[in-house]
């Protein structure tokens, strides 16, 4: 067991969700930050809303390992970005029953929740969310800052560019070249061909609904 300290930002649901995996990843939840005033002081899975890190300096950031628990890919990419710019480390925390393939790159500060298949040679990005029971098929990629929903299924040889949102269900097949950057896919959605970026897709088979 690991038993280092690690901070998480985010108290929200998704923080509770976060505290847990940490433990299973062998680390010691030392406290939350949060930037909504009503948090502050609150105890959260049994531990302290510590602060706003928008008060922490640098300095105070620095070498110490955060987890960031935001839904919200924008958020949790200017929370990262911030924190890893001030010396900050953000560890990749893996669930034990999920199975990587040894052949797969997983970068830092992913997520990597129960029962998620990541298959060979694929590449799951920064800062990448990948809730349970989701496959990501063999000679896929994943961009930065990705957020892949419970129960997904993610063909072979796809390129997901970043910041894409992917909802509960749904099933992106081989044959697709290319999810574009900054779009978001509907729950139980079936897509057939490559998305726009900057766009929602909906249905089955999964059609552009609007531009985000």
């Amino acid at each position: 067991m690991l038993n280092e300290d690690i901070y998480i930002v985010g108290s929200g649901p998704y923080g509770e969700v976060m505290f847990e995996l940490a433990e299973i990843c062998g680390y010691n939840v030392a406290g939350y930050f949060d930037e909504f005033d009503e948090k502050q002081g609150c105890t959260v899975m049994g531990t302290k809303v510590i602060d706003k890190l928008s008060n922490i300096k640098d300095e105070e950031i620095r070498g110490k390992k955060f987890i960031v628990a935001m839904g919200s890919n924008e958020t949790r990419l200017k929370h990262m970005e911030r924190i890893k710019c001030a010396g900050g480390v953000l560890p990749t925390l893996i669930h034990p029953t999920a199975v990587i393939s040894k052949s797969a790159i997983i970068g830092e500060g992913v997520y990597i929740q129960a029962n998620v298949t990541v298959w060979t040679k694929s590449k799951i990005s920064d800062f990448c969310i990948l809730s349970p029971n989701i496959v990501v098929a063999h000679h896929s990629s994943v961009g930065k800052a990705c957020l892949i929903s419970n129960q997904s299924a993610i063909g072979a040889y796809i390129e997901i560019a970043n910041r894409v949102f992917v909802g509960m269900g749904a099933t992106v097949v081989t044959g697709v070249n290319k999810i574009g950057e900054n779009s978001t896919i509907g729950a139980g959605a079936v897509v057939l061909k490559d998305v726009e970026p900057n766009s929602v897709y909906v249905g089955v088979p999964a059609k552009k609904l609007r531009d985000k």
